[in-house]
């Protein structure tokens, strides 16, 4: 076979998506396609190309990226932070083509679209943790032997499938058997499809002048030839968005019917926003995160960050505590006290100021001790003897009960 015709063999090859699975492994296309009640079928890579989706994803992505993960310690005066190759493994470079935030945005990506999110786990002789490098979530199947134990199956180059034992891999899962976590496209096929729907509705109503369909009458009969003229004029002259809203002319008496729902008595702007409001819905992202602020009111937006950190990220980050401790550290590790611990700090620089204004309140008012809140910052305590866990109150303050009691001071500064 030449060079030319093998080319163009392999063209041809890649102008439509092959249906085996392995082959659509080796191209990066998703194995399995939803079915959606609209008729269209769902895939990961149709799901990232609605916006709302994206955005959700972004802004969740986002959030992880920007804490950094620690490496902890238990001691008996508190936590100490643990220097070495693990904790700048996930400060910095998990692996060498990877920075730590890079690392965190593409397993969330593949978590919150698939469902799971796979990195395999790199050790050297000594059990030693060395690097971390996810892996598609498509390309890996989880899978029991015959002694119960799990066990992870690796598509790669060549049609092969590699095996990883289970504590060569990190794997964040969302909800689901507890083995695997459920995809997002296969629960969400009916709301993607519609959200599908109504973008390609708009984009072809724009195509054709926002007049999609009609009937054009005339009171006598038009030849072949006349006929073909006036469908090339009217496509010419008024199809397609550059022509939308232009004024019709016709000819000898010809009418022109419209028969299409005019766009707001279809809804179609209200469908859209609807749909963004299930994606958000879906993923527990507030609509304002994503611009969509119709609801939104200066009182209650900060109410809803807060439920964003409190319902949507801190339940992920958790996720990412715990499974970076079981999969990482070894038994002893664990026994000896190790653990991760995301820095969320970092994500509320900018809100320093309301946060001192808060701690200052609760000190003051004797709520919190000065351990607590430096139990809240990750700080380690004040030994009890120096105060720390004394509570104070403003000495000003007295029951107004005992303010009757006491005597007024000597205005001339006499003493009793």
């Amino acid at each position: 076979m030449s060079l030319i015709k093998r080319f163009k063999t392999a063209l041809a090859a890649l102008k439509e998506e092959p249906k085996d699975p392995i082959e659509r492994w080796l191209m990066g296309l998703p194995v399995i396609r939803a079915l959606s009640k609209t008729g269209l079928e769902i895939g990961e890579d149709d799901a990232i190309k609605i916006m709302a989706v994206y955005a959700c994803i972004r802004v969740i992505a986002s959030e992880i990226a920007a804490s950094p993960v620690q490496f902890l310690k238990n001691t008996q005066g508190g936590k100490e932070r643990v220097s070495g190759r693990l904790a700048a493994l996930l400060r910095y470079e998990p692996n060498p083509e990877m920075t730590a935030s890079d690392f965190k945005k593409t397993m969330t990506l593949n978590l919150e679209l698939w469902g799971n999110a796979y990195a395999e786990i790199v050790r050297n002789r000594a059990g030693e943790v060395t690097s971390l490098w996810p892996i598609p979530a498509w390309r890996v199947n989880k899978k029991r032997d015959d002694k119960k134990s799990l066990y992870y199956t690796v598509a790669v180059e060549g049609g092969e499938a590699v095996r990883l034992k289970e504590g060569q891999m990190l794997h964040l899962r969302a909800m689901g058997s507890g083995v695997t976590g459920m995809s997002f496209v296969a629960l969400a096929r009916d709301a993607l499809g519609l959200a599908i729907s109504a973008e390609e509705y708009g984009s072809r109503f724009f195509q054709n002048g926002a007049l999609a369909s009609g009937i054009a009458t005339y009171p006598g009969k038009l030849s072949q030839t006349a006929l073909d003229n006036f469908k090339k004029t009217f496509k010419e002259s008024y199809e397609g968005l550059t022509n939308a809203q232009r004024v019709m002319f016709l000819e000898e008496d010809m009418k022109f019917q419209q028969l299409t729902i005019p766009n707001d008595a279809a809804q179609f702007m209200e469908t859209r926003t609807f749909q963004m409001h299930e994606v958000c819905r879906f993923f527990g992202v507030p609509p304002h995160k994503i611009a969509i602020l119709d609801r939104a009111t200066f009182s209650n937006i900060e109410h809803q960050s807060m439920e964003f950190d409190q319902q949507c990220i801190y339940p992920r980050i958790i996720q990412w505590e715990e499974e970076l401790r079981r999969s990482l550290l070894t038994k002893d590790e664990k026994e000896a006290g190790y653990f991760f611990k995301f820095n969320l700090n970092s994500r509320w620089r900018v809100a320093l100021a309301t946060k001192t204004n808060y701690y200052t309140s609760m000190r003051q008012n004797g709520i919190l001790n000065a351990n607590e809140i430096r139990e809240l910052e990750d700080m380690n305590p004040i030994p009890a003897e120096c105060g720390g866990d004394d509570y104070l109150i403003n000495g000003n303050m007295i029951p107004i009960t005992a303010a009757s009691q006491q005597k007024a001071p000597d205005q001339k500064g006499e003493s009793e």
